[in-house]
């Protein structure tokens, strides 16, 4: 199996499981979770979450590819597995922040959990969910600055949904944006050790 086949198994079987509720909201009725996710005219946050939202899409995927150059010098391609990336992309930027965002900071909230933890538990728990994977291949040297990154953009998401008054729009946009960019890029670049650590949030 090439590189690009195991990246593209391990984005198809993430893809598929995270659309799961998805196609569950559209068959079987609707899932509390998943509706009114900010978009419409009704419910759209106010312009300053969205701000923010944009400067930390574009601050994160500099980041990204100033640490893992692999991903910026892939840019150009347009292809088939780059099409599968931005399906991944659609699928887990909404799904991941529903249930980070919305469902686990409104379940902390609903136990009297401060905003300050809310923030912190939210941006660990992205952190490490994005990062656990890592761990199965060894490299520390990758791993524990890739669990940092995430962690920091979890927590910057978790602020955008407070400020945005608990609305998840701007965080998925947010998401979104910054994956359609990075992926499959950022996930070939571990399958084939293409990429250059740094230390994290370097200048």
């Amino acid at each position: 199996m090439t590189n690009r086949s195991k990246t593209a198994l391990i984005l198809g079987v993430t893809a598929a499981i995270m659309v799961s509720p998805l196609v569950m909201s559209i068959f079987w009725g609707p899932i509390t979770l998943f509706q009114n996710l900010g978009f419409d005219k009704k419910s759209i946050a106010s312009p300053l979450p969205w701000i923010l939202a944009t400067i930390t899409a574009i601050a994160y995927v500099l980041y990204t590819m100033k640490v893992i150059p692999f991903v910026f010098t892939k840019q150009k391609e347009i292809s088939l597995f780059k099409l599968m990336g931005i399906v991944a992309a659609l699928v887990g930027g909404i799904v991941e922040e529903v249930f980070f965002r919305r469902w686990l900071m409104d379940t902390l909230l609903a136990g009297d959990v401060t905003p300050i933890l809310q923030v912190i538990i939210s941006g660990m728990a992205f952190g490490l969910a994005h990062t656990a994977w890592f761990l199965f291949k060894g490299d520390i040297k990758f791993t524990i600055p890739a669990i940092l990154s995430t962690t920091v953009l979890g927590i910057l998401l978790a602020i955008i949904y407070l400020v945005g008054d608990r609305n998840v729009g701007p965080c998925i946009y947010a998401h979104v944006l910054i994956n359609i960019i990075i992926e499959p890029w950022l996930m070939l670049s571990s399958v084939t050790a293409k990429r250059v650590v740094r230390p994290l949030l370097s200048g």
